[in-house]
Formats: C-alpha cells, sequence, structure tokens
C-alpha cells in the first residue's frame, strides 16, 4: 500500500492510496472464504464450495464487499497517520474495483492545523465578592413580597403603583402611530393592557404611566410623548405623539407583611429571621454561580482571542448552518414573519459563520488542551450530563439516557461537550483570581 498526500485548502486534504494487484488478490480470497463459510449450495457442504462456484453465484456482492473493504482499510490507514491530525473524513472513492488489478482510493479529509497553545496556566480572571450585604437582602425580601402581592379592585383614583386596565391609540400628524410602526404595535395602539401607574422602568410608553395617576374608571384624556432623536424607532425619533387613553379598571397592588405568620408558612419558614438568613445563603450562591459563569465566559474568550489557525471548512460549515436554524427558528417562535427573516438572511448567515467559527475553534483548542492535560470523560460523567439534560427538556431521565444511547452522533456530541467543559474547569483551577469591585466589571 502506497499514500501520497496532497492540499486541498487551508485545513483539507485530499490522500491517494495505491494497493497493489497483489494486495488486492488477497483482499478477494478472503472475501471469497467468508462468502463461502456462510453460503448453503445444494450439493455442497458449508465452507468447502469451490471458489469458482462461488465466484459465479456471488460475484456482484463479492464485489461490492471487496469495495467496501479497500475503502475500509484506506481511511484507516490515513487515520493511523502520525503526521495527520484527521478532524473529519469527507469522502471516499474507491472507483473501479477489479481483484486482478491495483487499485486507486482517494480519501478527503478536513484536518486539525498544527499551532501553539495559548498560555492558559497564566490566565487572570475577574470575580466579584459574595459578600451579601443587609441591603441586599431586604431588598430581595421585597420582591419576594411583592411577587406574593394580591391586586385589590378599587374605586378611587389612580395612585403611584397601581395596576391599571386600560386602552390607547397613538397618533403622529394626524396619521394613526399603528401605520407608521405596524410591527411595534406597544407604541400604536393597544386595548385592555395593563400599566403600572407611574413606573419608571417600564418598557412601554411614559407618557402613558405617567398620565394614569389621578384618572378614574371610564375616564378619557390625551397624553403626549416626546420621543428622543436617538429612539431606537426611527419613524418615532425626535417626534411628539399624541395618545388617547382611557381608564377601565384600578387595582391596588398589596404586598403581605414579612413578619405574618400566613407568609412565613407560604415560605416555609418559622421566623422572619430565618427568612432573612436562608435569603442570604441564597444569594451567596447565586453569586457564586455567576462567578463561576463569568470565569467560564473570559476562558471562553481568551481562548477565542489566542493564535488564529486555519480551520477544518466542513465543521464549519455545519456549526454555521445549526447556528442558523436555531436563529430563525427562534426567530419564528417569537413571532417573527418567515418574510422578515428571509429578508435578512445574508446578515443571519454572516452571524452565524462568525458564531460557528468561534465554535470550531475553541473546541480544537479545548480538545488540544484535553490531550495534553491527559482529561478523560467516564461513563458517570456522562450518565450525570445526560441526567441534567434530560430534567432541562422535562422528560423521563431513564427514557433519555436509553434514547441517548441508541443515537451514536448525539452521544458522541455530548461527550465532547462535558469534555469541553471539564477542560474549562481544570484551566479555571490553574488561574488566578482578582477580585473586580465595580459589579459586572469582568474583564477578559
Amino acid at each position: 500500500m502506497k499514500i501520497e498526500l496532497k492540499d486541498a485548502g487551508d485545513a483539507r486534504k485530499v490522500a491517494t492510496i495505491t494497493f497493489e494487484a497483489e494486495e488486492v488478490a488477497e483482499k478477494e480470497k478472503k472475501v471469497c472464504k467468508d462468502f463461502a463459510n456462510q453460503a448453503n449450495i445444494p450439493g455442497f457442504r458449508k465452507g468447502k464450495v469451490p471458489p469458482n462456484v462461488i465466484r459465479s453465484r456471488f460475484g456482484k456482492q463479492m464485489n461490492e464487499e471487496l469495495k467496501r473493504q479497500v475503502s475500509t482499510d484506506a481511511y484507516e490507514a490515513v487515520l493511523e497517520r502520525d503526521d495527520l491530525r484527521v478532524h473529519s473524513i469527507l469522502k471516499v472513492d474507491a472507483g473501479e474495483v477489479d481483484s486482478g488489478n491495483a487499485v486507486t482510493v482517494e480519501v478527503t479529509v478536513d484536518v486539525e492545523a498544527d499551532f501553539e497553545l495559548p498560555d492558559y496556566e497564566s490566565y487572570e480572571l475577574s470575580i466579584h465578592k459574595t459578600d451579601v450585604s443587609d441591603e441586599e437582602v431586604e431588598k430581595e425580601l421585597t420582591n419576594l413580597c411583592e411577587q406574593r402581592a394580591s391586586y385589590e379592585i378599587v374605586e378611587r383614583p389612580v395612585e403611584q403603583g397601581d395596576y391599571v386596565k386600560c386602552s390607547y391609540e397613538g397618533s403622529l400628524d394626524g396619521k394613526p402611530v399603528a401605520e407608521v410602526v405596524p410591527e411595534k404595535p406597544m407604541y400604536g395602539k393597544q386595548a385592555n393592557t395593563w400599566e403600572e401607574a407611574g413606573s419608571e422602568e417600564g418598557m412601554g410608553v411614559k407618557a402613558i404611566a405617567e398620565g394614569l395617576i389621578g384618572m378614574k374608571v371610564e375616564e378619557k384624556k390625551t397624553v403626549t410623548e416626546d420621543f428622543p432623536e436617538d429612539f431606537e424607532i426611527p419613524p418615532l425619533a425626535g417626534k411628539s405623539v399624541s395618545f388617547e387613553l382611557e381608564v377601565h379598571e384600578v387595582r391596588e397592588k398589596n404586598a403581605p407583611d414579612p413578619s405574618s405568620s400566613d407568609f412565613l408558612k407560604a415560605v416555609s419558614v418559622e421566623t422572619l429571621d430565618e427568612l432573612k438568613e436562608k435569603i442570604g445563603k441564597d444569594l451567596e450562591q447565586r453569586k457564586e454561580h455567576q462567578n463561576l459563569n463569568g470565569k467560564r465566559n473570559q476562558i471562553t474568550q481568551n481562548l477565542l482571542d489566542s493564535e488564529d489557525f486555519p480551520l477544518p471548512q466542513k465543521a464549519v460549515e455545519d456549526e454555521a448552518n445549526a447556528i442558523f436554524k436555531g436563529m430563525a427558528q427562534s426567530g419564528m417562535e417569537q413571532g417573527v414573519e418567515r418574510d422578515e427573516i428571509e429578508s435578512k438572511r445574508d446578515e443571519l448567515w454572516k452571524q452565524a459563520q462568525t458564531n460557528g467559527q468561534a465554535r470550531v475553534k475553541i473546541g480544537i483548542v479545548l480538545g488540544r488542551i484535553a490531550e495534553k492535560e491527559e482529561v478523560k470523560v467516564s461513563n458517570e460523567d456522562l450518565a450525570q450530563a445526560a441526567t441534567r439534560e434530560a430534567m432541562s427538556r422535562r422528560v423521563d431521565p431513564q427514557a433519555y439516557v436509553k434514547e441517548l444511547t441508541a443515537d451514536r452522533a448525539r452521544l458522541s456530541r455530548l461527550q465532547r461537550d462535558v469534555l469541553h467543559d471539564k477542560t474549562i474547569d481544570l484551566i479555571a483551577g490553574k488561574s488566578t483570581e482578582k477580585v473586580c469591585e465595580i459589579e459586572g466589571d469582568h474583564k477578559h
């Protein structure tokens, strides 16, 4: 057997494997013997059928099997080469196979380039303090009470903080805003929507939230919103829009007393101090989890910022396709029309390609670090990851593991993801940590 390699791209090669006529003849004899051992032919004992009879009866099937074996031997020979890191086999072409002649097989593969690993042991990762202040506990307690607040109908003018059922319609220069920006109904026309009176954090129209204060049920009035010059919706930027506003119902929010026995029972504690202690612990765990995610994100970005190298083309295409389909599916689930997605196809595809390249690069670098550090994935690691995935999908873990085990491609992907996660954790353990004072100030 002889192998010749030639480049077919930055990270793609074509290997030409030649089997001499004698090698092919030996393989054909073995195939013939295997067929003879399985054949049931009247007048002959199994395994004793003459080769010429086998070749006469099963010539076509034997040739297909010979071609399969030659192809398998060819790509296995490529995989065994020390000078190639094969990322994926794209094509195996054996052409015509004749047992009396030499056979040439072309194997096209995407390869991983050689590159210098980044100095991952010297990474400095930013984290935040995990101490919890009394103010943070009190704020969380207030939020918890508000989540369990009741909303009682009241017969009085609207006050700050009330929840109001109302309708409104905007007009700009005598034209309904709903016609100007039909894709943004929040700024055009709403019927029987709920607004928090005087809310500073609402995502709607500020003039409406403020204009509700003092109004009564069935009362109508006109309010005006002056949109800033840099407003995110160009047709409304720098314009004054009039809104006809009507109130239908007013509800007062009544948050429970956190020290009341009913509230404490509802949150499964006996005393307010016990509740505050629990909130403190939960906040601390949340901060620790945020630090963990922050470190993982910084490591990923550091790896992405490391030296570039040629990437396997097919892997990038596959990742980009998966990302593109995911973005399109997500858009449709959020109510975006198919025509709008199609109009942004080029922009979305460009973004998908960029993200696909990033995924492939990070995956290759993590794989190489895992190899150097001898990171392994055990069956227990896989079982735990599969169980977590099943829980997130809200399906039966045992049934999901069984389904996963039967799908080699999905199982291989899960194993790769677990390997990468363990490698990131290893890098985090080797890195130094720097506590940053400013919230959200994670630096790469």
